[in-house]
């Protein structure tokens, strides 16, 4: 890990495998690295729930997320703090894109309601004759 940048020491690896420390981001994403799994393998998820879990999953810091997507670190911090998503429409576009969601998927990760799709218009049908004009 230290190859990673990330100084680790035996008795950090001990804690973590105790069960008395967790990672920090930076440790889990080289860690991953190094074991050459992915980083929600040792989070322990079967799929990521939260827009926390979904920004670990794809190994970005709050910081490089939020600039990949054009809004500011500390209102990005706060949405994922409070579990709720304040973007505009370019960012949620540029968020979906990033970790790889669709909208419904952040819906359930932020805990938002799901706006329902507006209903396609039925197309009346063509009304028939007996005798097979319309």
């Amino acid at each position: 890990m230290n190859a990673y940048g990330v100084g680790v020491d035996i008795s950090m690896v001990h804690a973590w495998e105790a069960g008395e420390y967790r990672p920090t981001e930076d440790e889990l994403f080289a860690l991953a690295d190094v074991l050459w799994c992915r980083t929600k393998d040792l989070m322990g998820i079967e799929s990521p729930r939260t827009l926390t879990e979904h920004r670990l999953v794809r190994q970005f810091s709050t910081d490089r997320l939020a600039r990949s997507i054009g809004m500011d670190t500390a209102q990005y911090e706060r949405d994922e703090e409070t579990n709720s998503w304040s973007g505009d429409g370019r960012q949620t576009t540029a968020l979906l894109r990033v970790l790889d969601l669709t909208p419904l998927r952040l819906a359930q990760a932020t805990g938002q309601p799901v706006a329902p799709r507006p209903g396609i218009p039925r197309q009346s049908r063509p009304t028939w004759s007996r005798d097979g004009s319309r």
